[in-house]
């Protein structure tokens, strides 16, 4: 048991070493799962069970490591009658949007009146 820990313990001083998210998810979980593993099984089984739950470990921890790593996607989708910005998820990107795009409204709007003006005051229709 005391290799076990001193393991451990070395497996996560190493895990604050410059990696990505997803390698040090899958050394943590494959320590934990270990761990675990070593921890349920029983008799002949215990070799099995902690490699088991390393491998299971392993396969968790890089999935969420993973998921960690990516950065957050902003999902666009506009449905018939909706705004531009009304499918993204993140609040912040979704009011920047709405700002960009009521700017780009208010500048459309100014181009359309300074048109109809010069229409109308200098004969210059377009």
């Amino acid at each position: 048991m005391n290799k076990i820990f001193v393991t451990s313990i070395a497996v996560l001083m190493l895990a604050g070493c410059n990696a990505t998210n997803q390698q040090k998810g899958a050394l943590l979980g494959g320590v934990g799962g270990g761990l675990l593993g070593n921890t349920i099984g029983k008799g002949s089984g215990n070799t099995a069970a902690t490699i088991g739950g390393a491998i299971l470990g392993t396969i968790a921890g890089s999935a969420v490591g993973e998921s960690m790593d990516r950065p957050n996607q902003v999902i666009v989708q506009q449905a018939p009658g909706s705004s531009e910005c009304s499918g993204i998820v993140n609040p912040g990107v979704r009011s920047s949007c709405e700002r960009g795009v009521s700017e780009r409204n208010a500048a459309a709007q100014r181009r359309a009146e300074q048109s109809a003006y010069q229409c109308a005051r200098y004969g210059r229709c377009n």
